[in-house]
């Protein structure tokens, strides 16, 4: 079991993991940033384009500070203006439509010899116009080509070309329209488009965006992005123009009803004023009476605050009885008139309200029907506060006869104060009363005639621009300087998701790190790949796999230190399961040791599957012939290795039935005993433990074990086999040995390309590509 150690973390290691791969990050990087280039490049730039604007609040607004001079300039007070009613005003499908009425956005035109089509907007050299079309809900395509100063080529959507004439009317499944030739041009094709009106306006609607500048200010920013930053300031600066129309033209519809009401009022007034004047006049001449205002005058001093009363009194009530009339005799979609009932602020609010109904009705009746949930409600609404509005001023009309009767009682007892005044002065005196009631009435009408006047002739606009919408010439989209950095990121991203996805679910063993990490055995070292795998490594080899089995040779010695010198040394090679290249190992490990002077036994004792015989030369009996023959010597299999000194090998032999009991027969401990005698290292090669129990059967006869593990070839977790073995003591003086790394990719300690005086150079190109 290996036994718990700290968790860190190999900066070096994990960059290495990485860096070796950096030829894919090279590559990615590369086609990242060529696709971002192209992309810069197909894509047509978009433009942001705003205007600024100040809605105006009526009560604070210049021509009503300019008529603070008249009193009660009631009808020029409205409510403050509401940002987010304005907002949805702006961006209302009425006004929208209204704005493309005026512009010609619904036919664009496209030079398409570039592989993004150009608009050509305000360049078109030619100008469709449609007679009739048909309403569909789908874009209608025209291409004019061959286009010559008399005439031109179109194609109507997937219908056949056919000449055309400029000016002449040409039909079409679309409906039926003229090109009109406005300048010369070399262009060979242009491409037109026609837009469905609803189509249009929705898209327009979508892409205008509007936002108030903070909670607090009136001021809004109108914007929109597009390919061609002229039509989009076109459009900003038409909508404002096109809004402030729809302003003025409400105020003014308010101020001529209120007008036309107040005329007919005047009529009736000056008619009025003029029977009681003659009424005074006679009633003068016939009773003889000069001057009797100047005879009353110290009297009728004391008199004036009660006649006052008496005179708003009479005017408030004829005031109400008149609106009363006009309601009621009105259609229900007439305004009422506003501003006349300034002591009751109540009153007027309501009237306010009502109106503002009235006008939003006849908005929507342009675009609704009668059978419209919004327009019934509305209708209904209007309906009700009228009759609610009807019913406030009977009531206040019944306080203000109250207050009269209240009046004429207090009048009865002044009447009685005057008994000693003549008839004729008390006769003229309600004579004269009459008329200053009638008379004040009059003049009240025409102040609000004058006030409606100058309302109508100001026209003052509602939105007052402070940023005119203008061309932008930097644009918002594509970013390119965002778009080639995400490039390069997204460029290294990939393959380093990919490495670490490869790495996380790969659980093979990959060098000598994992090796160290997931077990407790002592590391001899690692062999990395040999180009010459299937046969030994020869003598004067500077590879680094050559350099590689001479250090595991170089620690083995350390491992062995304490055995007696001139004693024989068995080293034992195995492994977890077959193909890891123990018989390998074996092979190498045997010939290094020859070289170092050492008489050297490389034997085969994997007797279920022998592989010595793909290295050497071996003789065809061996080890279990031996075992099995009577009369025998076992120096009669063994060969000696062609090209070293002290180099022999003894093969397993014929494949026997029953490999364990040979290796469990007294002829087998007696056949180490005399090899033992004869050579200074025996190594040994034996089956891998995780199948049978061979090894283990005979692991008393080794003085040390050389336990291999291949790379990418076992997963990390069946490194506890060893573990568990070497826990167990059950192979002595065990160690592992990592075989067929890929030091190229900087997990070990690399030995370059050569090593001494042969130094193998790569070509530049072979370096590159990592070949």
């Amino acid at each position: 079991m290996v036994e718990e150690k700290e968790t860190t973390i190999d900066l070096k290691q994990e960059v290495f993991k990485y860096l070796i791969h950096w030829r894919w990050f090279a590559l990615s990087i590369f086609l990242a940033f060529i696709t971002a280039v192209v992309y810069l490049k197909v894509t047509p730039k978009s433009y942001n384009v705003a205007t600024k604007i100040l809605i105006k609040d009526e009560k604070k607004g210049d021509l009503a500070s300019q008529l603070t001079a008249l009193p009660e300039t009631a009808l020029l007070k409205g409510g403050a203006a509401n940002m987010e009613d304005e907002v949805q005003i702006l961006q209302s499908r009425t006004l929208i439509e209204k704005t493309l009425d005026i512009l010609p956005f619904d036919v664009k035109y496209y030079d398409d010899s570039y592989f993004v089509p150009v608009d050509l907007y305000r360049d078109s050299p030619i100008r469709v116009v449609w007679h009739t079309k048909n309403e569909e809900e789908e874009v209608i395509t025209l291409v004019i080509t061959n286009i010559e100063e008399t005439g031109f080529e179109v194609k109507v959507n997937d219908a056949p070309k056919q000449l055309g004439v400029y000016g002449s009317e040409l039909q079409s499944s679309a409906g039926t329209f003229t090109v009109h030739r406005i300048a010369p041009t070399e262009l060979e094709s242009i491409k037109v488009e026609v837009f469905p009106r609803a189509a249009l306006v929705r898209a327009f609607q979508e892409r205008l965006s509007i936002t108030p500048s903070s909670k607090t200010a009136s001021i809004l920013e109108l914007s929109m992005v597009g390919r061609v930053p002229s039509k989009a300031a076109d459009f900003l600066n038409t909508l404002v123009k096109q809004y402030n129309n729809e302003s003025i033209k409400d105020n003014n519809f308010i101020a001529e009803n209120t007008a036309r009401f107040i005329s007919e009022r005047l009529d009736l007034i000056a008619s009025e004023l003029g029977s009681v004047e003659s009424k005074v006049q006679g009633y003068k001449n016939v009773n003889e009476l000069a001057n009797i205002e100047a005879e009353l005058q110290v009297y009728l001093q004391n008199q004036t605050v009660f006649e006052k009363q008496v005179i708003e009194n009479e005017t408030n009530i004829n005031i109400i009885t008149s609106l009363i009339g006009h309601i009621s005799q009105s259609k229900p979609d007439e305004l009422v008139p506003g501003g006349m009932l300034s002591y009751d602020a109540g009153l007027e609010s309501l009237i306010s309200e009502i109106n503002k109904m009235i006008m939003e009705k006849q908005r929507l009746s342009v675009s609704a029907t009668t059978e419209n949930t919004t327009y019934v409600e509305l209708q209904e609404q209007i309906r009700s506060l009228k009759a609610n509005l009807v019913s406030s001023l009977r009531r206040s009309l019944e306080s203000l006869q109250i207050i009269k009767n209240d009046y004429k009682r207090q009048e009865a007892s002044v009447q009685s104060k005057l008994s000693e005044v003549p008839r004729q002065e008390r006769e003229f005196r309600a004579i004269a009363r009459e008329q200053k009631v009638i008379e004040s009435l009059y003049m009240f009408l025409l102040q609000k005639r004058e006030e409606t006047n100058i309302s109508l002739a100001a026209k003052d606009t509602k939105a007052k621009v402070i940023d005119e919408a203008i061309v932008s010439t930097k644009p918002v989209a594509p970013r390119t300087l965002i778009i080639l950095l995400a490039s390069l990121i997204i460029g290294g991203i990939i393959p380093f998701v990919y490495i670490y996805i490869k790495n996380l679910l790969d659980t093979k063993i990959k060098n000598r790190f994992d090796v160290i990490e997931h077990s407790n055995v002592p590391f001899l070292g690692d062999i990395p790949t040999s180009e010459s795998s299937g046969q030994l490594i020869e003598v004067n080899s500077r590879s680094s796999a050559a350099e590689a089995v001479r250090i595991v040779r170089t620690n083995l010695d350390f491992i062995l230190s304490e055995q007696v010198d001139d004693a024989c040394k068995v080293i034992f090679v195995t492994s977890t399961v077959s193909g890891e290249g123990k018989t390998f190992v074996s092979a190498n490990i045997a010939a290094t040791f020859s070289l170092s002077g050492k008489k050297v036994l490389l034997m085969g004792l994997d007797l279920r599957n022998p592989k010595l015989y793909e290295y050497l030369k071996v003789h065809p009996l061996g080890v279990s012939n031996y075992i099995s023959a009577n009369n025998s010597s076992i120096h009669d299999y063994i060969l000696k290795v062609d090209g070293y000194t002290n180099f022999d090998v003894l093969s397993s032999g014929s494949i026997p039935p029953n490999p364990t009991e040979i290796l469990m027969s007294k002829k087998f401990q007696q056949l180490f005993k005399e090899l033992k005698a004869s050579y200074d290292y025996i190594i040994v090669d034996t089956a891998p433990v995780s199948l049978v129990t061979d090894t283990l059967i005979i692991s008393q006869y080794a003085d040390a074990t050389v336990y291999v593990v291949r790379a990418n070839k076992i997963d990390k977790e069946m490194l506890r086999i060893p573990n568990e073995l070497y826990r167990d003591k059950k192979l002595k003086n065990m160690a592992l040995v990592l075989n067929d790394s890929d030091v190229t990719k900087g997990y070990g300690y690399g030995y370059g390309y050569g090593y001494g005086n042969e130094v193998v150079q790569k070509p530049l190109w072979k370096r590159v590509l990592g070949i």
